[in-house]
């Protein structure tokens, strides 16, 4: 009968044991977790861009674009490149206003080009990871391929609304897919201040 409880004990001890390392590795792995969020958060401000601590809805992009940032800085971390010079020059090239992509390249990023969004849109004229692949843009955060990158993505909207400035503005902020190609122009109150934001600096 001894024998039984001290095997019953051991078995006892083990299985508190199991829960206890499990119970220390759930913690750890939340903590992680946390840490991720925060350091993914703050690379976020640090880089000049706004966001909510305890949104993780976007983390994904967010940390793809601050892989890219590091990988950048890696080969280039300095520039004195021509922000505005870049613009006008893509702007002439693709055959659009450089008033217009002036003023957008302003409005998304005051036309800085290491600048991440709370949502992971990158650089100067505020590429997000999917677009800037769409676009073949290999280095969002190098000026000519980022600015060139975003004036063709602008050309492209304003073909697909038929010249509308103000459809193709409102995609641009906020997506293809929410803003129709006829009809009334329907969209969200953010847009409609980037949109007329942008019109005014025009």
């Amino acid at each position: 009968m001894i024998v039984n409880g001290s095997h019953d004990s051991s078995a006892s001890s083990l299985i508190r044991s199991a829960k206890a390392f499990l119970w220390r590795q759930l913690r750890l792995a939340g903590g992680l977790g946390l840490l991720a969020v925060l350091a993914v958060n703050f690379g976020v401000r640090w880089n000049g861009g706004s966001v909510n601590p305890l949104s993780i809805s976007r983390l994904g992009d967010r940390a793809r674009a601050l892989s890219m940032l590091a990988a950048h800085r890696v080969t280039c971390l300095f520039h004195d490149d021509d922000v505005e010079g870049a613009i006008r020059a893509a702007a002439l090239r693709h055959g659009i206003s450089s008033r217009l992509a002036l003023s957008v390249a302003r409005t998304e990023s005051g036309f800085r080009h290491t600048v991440i969004s709370s949502t992971g849109a990158m650089g100067i004229m505020q590429l997000m990871p999917e677009t800037a692949r769409e676009l073949g843009v290999g280095d969002p955060f190098d000026i000519e391929q980022n600015v060139d990158g975003g004036v063709r993505y602008l050309k492209t909207l304003l073909a697909t609304y038929h010249g509308n400035v103000r459809r193709a503005l409102a995609a641009y902020n906020a997506g293809p897919g929410r803003i129709s190609k006829r009809g009334p122009l329907t969209m969200p109150d953010e847009t409609k201040t980037y949109v007329a934001r942008i019109l005014s600096r025009m």
